[in-house]
């Protein structure tokens, strides 16, 4: 009888402490605080890879265009035009993915370089690359950085 009763009294401390372990080992040494902004972000991230990943299946150039961080140098650099050239060009094309871990949330801490930039985040994706003049297969596995710049999150 005095076990059961000390067990109801003990429960409700374990699952904070879980949790909080589980957060930890989540961001490694970035603390407990990153790893719930992580879990809060998480689906806002995922959202934005996928939106990307989804338009490089389709091939559709403006909404992978528009993927791409306002703020990056490959944007700051190339017109959509200059990207859609490329774009055309290249033989290998994304024709499968799959988002296999989102990780590694820091905030940007080189405000006087990256003024717009709010936040990086790693992207782990598995693709399928398929090289259309010679139709071969190629899997790979891929870290993409994402960036949150003004509250919405972009392919960095």
């Amino acid at each position: 009888m005095i076990n059961a009763a000390r067990r109801q009294i003990y429960m409700p401390f374990v699952y904070p402490g879980l949790l909080v372990a589980v957060l930890l080992i989540l961001q490694g040494c970035g603390g407990a605080g990153n790893a719930l902004e992580l879990l809060r972000e998480k689906e806002a991230i995922r959202a934005a890879a996928e939106r990307y990943l989804e338009a490089e299946v389709k091939r559709d150039f403006r909404e992978v265009y528009d993927s791409f961080a306002p703020s990056s140098v490959y944007r700051r650099k190339n017109s959509y035009e200059q990207y859609l050239a490329e774009a055309e060009a290249t033989p290998y094309r994304i024709v499968h993915y799959k988002v296999m871990g989102i990780s590694h949330l820091t905030d940007n801490h080189d405000k006087a370089a990256y003024p717009k930039i709010e936040k990086f985040v790693r992207v782990e994706v598995e693709v399928v690359l398929l090289h259309g003049a010679r139709n071969e297969r190629t899997e790979a596995n891929y870290d993409f950085t994402f960036i949150k710049e003004e509250g919405r999150w972009y392919k960095g």
